[in-house]
């Protein structure tokens, strides 16, 4: 969610097998903002391009690609309305009141009771909530606009890092342009990921689905990886051919 903040979401899981693509604990990569900083054409203003990508998963079921530009510097993870652990709120509901220009759905919480939210989320340098015991990837930000990515164990670490916003996910999708899912089959289920593209910018894919229908239930993590994969190929190309 974002009020000029960017929201942070959910990561898929990986699979675990001697085959996979097993990244780095951490994971730094400039922004674009960083990237780009004292180019004549650089303008340090954020910019949204939204692509519905209708029937992705079958069923009718749409998927929504968001490649947002200048994303570092007004990126923020933000609690429920009333902080975690005070009840249970749709993502409308949080990122109306803070005046976010996009959101999506954020970390793991408790289903039950009052909402706990779970693992790491620190907003603007405030530690909301912080259990580093396991091992769920984290996705989030410094003040020098570089993209944190992996497993922040510590306190001590966030400080080092110079984190400011972050948030715990469940594990990555793609690295380094390889997928970390090898496994094919698995729950279909809606999906959200994040992400960043090979020029910084921030990326965010979000599969509608329906685990309890017959059909359209979402796709697996096995094809939200291949599927990030092909459009990030897609990409390139399209940026070629403006290029050319």
């Amino acid at each position: 969610m974002f009020k000029q903040a960017w929201a942070v979401v959910l990561l898929g899981v990986a699979a675990t097998n001697a085959l996979v693509v097993i990244p780095p604990r951490i994971v730094i990569v400039p922004s674009d903002t960083t990237l780009n900083r004292g180019a004549s054409s650089f303008s340090p203003s954020s910019s949204v391009n939204l692509t519905v990508l209708e029937d992705i998963a079958g069923g009718g079921r749409n998927g929504y690609l968001a490649v947002i530009s200048g994303a570092s510097s007004v990126f923020e993870a933000l609690p429920p309305i009333n902080e975690c652990g005070n009840g249970l709120f749709k993502t409308l509901e949080t990122a109306s009141k803070a005046g976010c220009k996009l959101a999506t759905n954020g970390g793991p919480f408790g289903m039950k009771g009052k909402g706990k939210c779970i693992g790491l989320l620190m907003q603007n340098g405030t530690l909301l909530s912080q259990d580093f015991t396991g091992s769920n990837a984290q996705f989030g930000v410094s003040r020098n606009n570089e993209w944190v990515m992996g497993h922040v164990n510590s306190t001590e670490e966030l400080s080092e890092l110079g984190v400011m916003n972050i948030m715990s996910g469940f594990g990555w999708l793609v690295y380094n342009g390889t997928s970390t899912v090898s496994t094919p089959g698995g729950e279909a289920a809606p999906r959200t990921t994040i992400g960043v593209d090979g020029k910084g910018r921030l990326l965010m894919l979000v599969v509608d689905g329906c685990e309890t229908c017959k059909s359209g239930k979402g796709p697996t993590l096995y094809q939200m990886a291949v599927g990030l994969l092909l459009l990030l190929s897609m990409m390139m190309m399209m940026m070629m051919m403006m290029m050319m």
